[in-house]
Order: C-alpha cells, then structure tokens, then sequence
C-alpha cells in the first residue's frame, strides 16, 4: 500500500480527484489558486495518479465492489434464460362460468421462492397489469457489450504513443 503523499496539497488534490471531481475544482479544493495548466499537469502526475488509483480501490473494497463482483453481476444478465422464471407450453381449453371454451395459451410463472439467484439477479420488474403479470429482464445486449469491452472484445486496437493511450472505438460504436 502506498503511504499518503508527503504534500498535503497534493494528497488533498488526489483525494477530491478520487471522488469525482474535475481537476481544476481539486485543485482550488487543495488550497492552490485557479490555474488550469497546473491543474492539469498535477492530475497527470504519476504519484499522484496513483495515489488516486488506490484511494478509489480501497473505497471500492470497503464496499465490497471488486471487478470480479461486477463482472459476476454482468455475466448473470447476458447469459439469463428467460424459460427458468417464466414457462409456457401448449394452449389449454378453460371453461367460463356459462359453460363457454376458450383457448389461452398456457403461462406459467416460476415462484420467486424457486428461482435461482442467477436468474432473479436478471430480472428488472415484476408488475401486475390489467393483463396479467409482466416480467422484465435487465438489458441483455448492454451487459454482453459491457463483459466484451472487459474482456477486450470487438477489435477495440489500443496504441500506445509515449505517455498517452488512444483507444480507436470503431468496432464499439457499431454496437452501441
């Protein structure tokens, strides 16, 4: 673990870049005057950036999030079944009050007390409607985009020129 940084302002600019904000508000939140040059030569400061990095991942552990966990999460909506909470089969005949058949399709919810967390994890909405009951799941395709940028999917070429990283997101924005 990386001690805090020798300069308070500096440790102070680090700590108000880790929550968020901009680098010139960091900067006037660290005591220093307004100077957006300087302000961003500090937020490109390798001590410093690192210094952000592990304020960030100690907040994220406290919390229990780890890249796993998210990835976990993410896995559970792309790969969702819809057929292990909800069922369907063939049309069956029910009998109104006057005696009268009518056909409907045969739909079966799973019970909540069944369903695998994996499977409950995906789903977004449980409503009652005029109609009946509607389910919804989380976004599919966003999570499967969301896993394949992670695992560097899509042939996203990422060039590395001295200190700066350009990331060509061709292949990304055809799938958004």
């Amino acid at each position: 673990a990386m001690p805090v940084l020798k300069n308070a302002k500096h440790e102070l600019f680090a700590q108000s870049l880790a929550l968020g904000k901009t680098a010139d508000q960091s900067y006037i939140d660290a005591g220093y005057s307004e100077h957006r040059s300087n302000a961003a030569r500090l937020s490109a400061n390798e001590p410093v950036r690192r210094r952000i990095e592990e304020i960030q991942s100690k907040a994220a552990e406290k919390v229990g999030v780890t890249v796993e966990s998210i990835v976990d999460e993410l896995r559970k909506i792309g790969f969702a079944d819809i057929t292990n909470a909800v069922q369907w089969g063939e049309a069956i005949a029910i009998l109104d009050q006057g005696g009268e058949a009518t056909v409907a399709q045969g739909v079966a919810m799973v019970p909540s007390a069944e369903l695998p967390s994996e499977v409950s994890a995906a789903i977004s909405e449980v409503r009652k409607t005029k109609d009946g009951i509607l389910i919804k799941f989380h976004d599919k395709r966003a999570a499967l985009v969301d896993l394949g940028k992670h695992v560097g999917m899509f042939g996203t070429k990422v060039e590395h020129s001295g200190s700066v990283t350009l990331v060509h997101e061709n292949a990304l924005r055809d799938l958004e």
